[in-house]
């Protein structure tokens, strides 16, 4: 690496030189990013920036040296320090009193699917029942792998066998290459909360297909976090955190079967999500993203979970 990084330097005072700029480029030392480019700028040089991610100064983005200069196109490319991070800049979930709709016991006497023959298809039935949970079931924020009755588990299709959660739906972290920001937040949370989860049980419904895509078990989560708590609708949850977005709409959570004192669960999720927006929470307000690498645009490499 060092014999790379001489190697460069010594193109960079050639191009330099050849350009006879050596002398009059401004001296930039102690600026930051936002400077530089002003100072440049107004020279009348067209400025790009790179990030050596591995240098550290007293503040984000300052001074390290200048990288190619080309007169003729009246281009400089700016070598930059990396960003300071200060631990306050990052989104970490917020601790409050759950305000979503709750599991009724009449649902435990529901079908938990039925055979529609126009459609020939199996629908929810709207009837929960328990499932197992191992941390390695935790696919992503919209997608786990549960232990199920054996009557669930031969209807889903999937390899894996996943559930999708019904009416939200989390940025991509996989595959390598296709990540996005507030993926990772998004699947740690949901981890974290079914790592914690007393019990779990999962709900179908009458206003939507049994699977979806990929032949997954379409489901409203629900989790118990004590013997003593009532249970909270996961899927409520991660989108009030702004970790989600609602989404998916057809059908389910649209039912009078599917309802919580008076107001139906697709429009419990539309309040979650207003809630976050108004509270600026995740996605929707100014912190950032604690596992996405802001200068490369990309997975942070120290922070990323492997």
């Amino acid at each position: 690496m060092r014999k790379i990084w001489l190697a460069l330097s010594v193109l960079v005072v050639m191009i330099i030189s050849a350009c006879g700029m050596g002398d009059d480029l401004p001296d930039l030392e102690g600026m930051s990013k936002d400077e530089i480019e002003t100072v440049l700028n107004d020279e009348g040089w067209d400025v790009q920036f790179h990030v050596r991610s591995q240098v550290e100064k007293e503040q984000s983005h300052m001074f390290i040296e200048y990288g190619q200069v080309i007169e003729s196109q009246n281009y400089i490319n700016v070598i930059v320090s990396a960003e300071v991070l200060d631990e306050s800049m990052f989104f970490e979930p917020v601790d409050m009193p759950y305000d979503g709709p709750r599991l009724e016991p009449h649902h435990d006497n529901d079908p938990w699917y039925v055979y529609d023959e126009d459609a020939a298809v199996y629908i929810g039935g709207g009837g929960v029942f328990d499932v197992g949970y191992t941390p390695s079931g935790c696919i992503d924020g919209d997608t786990t792998v549960f232990s199920y009755p054996t009557e669930i588990e031969n209807r889903i299709e999937s390899n894996t066998p996943s559930v999708r959660y019904l009416n939200m739906d989390t940025t991509e972290t996989w595959p390598p290459g296709q990540e996005e920001e507030w993926g990772q937040p998004a699947t740690q949370y949901v981890c974290d909360v079914l790592n914690d989860a007393y019990n779990i049980k999962l709900q179908t419904d009458p206003g939507d297909n049994l699977l979806g895509n990929y032949g997954r078990l379409l489901a409203w989560v629900w989790v118990q976090m004590s013997p003593e708590a009532d249970y909270e609708l996961l899927n409520y949850n991660v989108v009030r955190q702004g970790l989600a977005n609602v989404a998916f709409e057809f059908g389910a959570g649209e039912t009078e079967h599917t309802m919580y004192d008076g107001i139906r669960y697709n429009e419990w999720m539309h309040i979650a999500e207003g809630l976050a927006v108004e509270e600026e929470l995740g996605m929707y307000g100014d912190l950032r993203d604690p596992y996405w690498d802001y200068d490369q645009d990309a997975p942070h490499p120290d922070r990323w979970p492997n």
